[in-house]
């Protein structure tokens, strides 16, 4: 009889268990070496940590940049708007001052138009003169009366401004001193006075330094007669400026010509320095303004004159009209030409270097 073999099951089981640990075992150790041989090095490792916070570093630096940038875009969208609000308002303004200015021109016009349809109808003037300053002297002198006598002051003062440029004037020929700025002005002056003129006055010039000449052969002409008027500018243009001041002189003279006068304008510079011996006056050693007696005289000396001379020579009833031209030294002038004036219901004007 056969007897079966007894199988060991122990054994088996024993193997497998030992074949699987010793599986692990070289697992394990496989492992441990292949880490052993794929370790990165220290100083690769601080490269990309520096590497790594760099890059962090420049990316918030970015971010920053680019908050920074949204920032000034912001603000700069805001002032964008600020502005176009501004230039808004501005152009409404604008508007608003055209619209005006346009509003005040149109009254303007309106009252032109109303002053140009009331305003007289006046004749052209006997002489063709610019009207240059008009504003500085209508409303301080008006040409007027019936029997007008205009006196010229012709004396060697009329032919500059300071004394220094009279005195050089007065040493130099003719033709310099009537290129004299004053003397330019009061031909200027004279001029003006002529081309206004009432057509009804009738009118009588005579200009006076040291000597008094009445213009014209006939001495009283008729202003409405133009040829009369543009005779008298040319006489007027033929005058040179020279020599002393007389008024009384002067006065005299125009007395004669005209002893009805209604209206008298005189044009000067300053007080008389000179005066006649037949007027009477007490001279001094200080003060002795005889012609050819001295070549000075002190303002003191002037006013004396200048009173003798009106209380010696009185225009009953004529008003008197001054344009005064100031002479350089002579303070006192102003006063006793503008009493004069008032005395007698006339007008003083001392006129600005423009005039006229």
């Amino acid at each position: 009889m056969v007897t079966k073999r007894r199988e060991n099951g122990f054994n088996l089981a024993f193997l497998d268990v030992m074949a699987c640990g010793l599986g692990a075992v070289l697992l394990i150790l496989l492992i441990v070496n292949f880490n052993d041989d794929t370790l990165i090095p220290s100083d690769e490792i601080e490269t990309l940590a520096q590497e790594l916070a760099a890059a962090q570093n420049q990316s918030q630096s970015l971010a920053n940049s680019l908050s920074n940038q949204a920032q000034d875009l912001s603000q700069q969208q805001a002032n964008a708007s600020e502005q176009a609000r501004r230039i808004g308002q501005l152009s409404i303004q604008q508007k608003a001052l055209q619209q005006a200015i346009a509003d005040k021109k149109a009254v303007i016009a309106k009252l032109e138009d109303a002053v140009a349809a009331i305003a007289p109808q006046t004749a052209d003037d006997a002489i063709a003169l610019p009207a240059i300053n008009e504003e500085t002297y209508l409303l301080g002198l008006i040409v007027e009366g019936q029997r007008i006598g205009i006196l010229i002051d012709t004396s060697a003062s009329m032919t500059d401004e300071g004394l220094i440029d009279i005195i050089k004037r007065k040493l130099a020929p003719d033709a310099v001193k009537k290129a004299g700025p004053k003397w330019q002005r009061t031909l200027n002056i004279v001029k003006w006075m002529l081309a206004r003129l009432p057509d009804s006055a009738r009118v009588a010039v005579v200009s006076f330094n040291d000597k008094a000449q009445v213009l014209r052969s006939q001495a009283v002409i008729s202003a409405k007669v133009s040829t009369n008027i543009q005779a008298l500018v040319a006489d007027v243009n033929a005058l040179v400026p020279q020599n002393g001041t007389n008024l009384q002189e002067g006065l005299a003279q125009l007395q004669s010509v005209m002893p009805d006068m209604t209206d008298l304008y005189i044009i000067t510079d300053g007080l008389p320095s000179l005066i006649n011996a037949s007027s009477g006056f007490s001279t001094s050693r200080g003060c002795n303004p005889l012609p050819g007696q001295q070549t000075t005289i002190s303002g003191a000396c002037r006013v004396a004159v200048m009173q003798r001379t009106l209380n010696i020579n009185k225009l009953a009833g004529a008003r008197t009209n001054v344009i005064l031209l100031p002479l350089e030294g002579d303070p006192q002038a102003s006063a006793l030409y503008w009493q004069w004036a008032s005395v007698t219901g006339g007008t003083f004007i001392s006129p600005a270097g423009t005039w006229p």
